[in-house]
């Protein structure tokens, strides 16, 4: 088999049908998580506060400091700015 018998025959596989039919395809699962987020919208009536009660959200990154975290950045912050922070103590910032 020489090599314009294989380009023939791949490009026969392959019809201007076959062609459009998977660009369509790949047009509406492109589109899928839109069309999704929009019938959630609609079912919602189109109330955005509705809607985004709707959402599962991911607060995982949005992670709190607890008191003694929040406590000890403070004490920092103030070490960090205070003027005489080369001859005192951190830990003699008292909050």
């Amino acid at each position: 088999m020489d090599i314009s018998n294989f380009f023939r025959i791949f490009v026969n596989m392959f019809t201007d049908e076959d062609f459009e039919e998977a660009r369509l395809e790949h047009k509406e699962y492109s589109s899928l998580p839109q069309r999704i987020m929009m019938k959630k919208f609609n079912d919602c009536g189109r109330d955005v506060f509705k809607f985004w009660d709707t959402i599962e959200w991911d607060s995982t990154w949005l992670r709190h400091d607890t008191e003694e975290e929040k406590l000890e950045k403070e004490k920092q912050r103030q070490w960090n700015s205070h003027p005489f922070k080369d001859f005192i103590d951190k830990d003699s910032i008292l909050l």
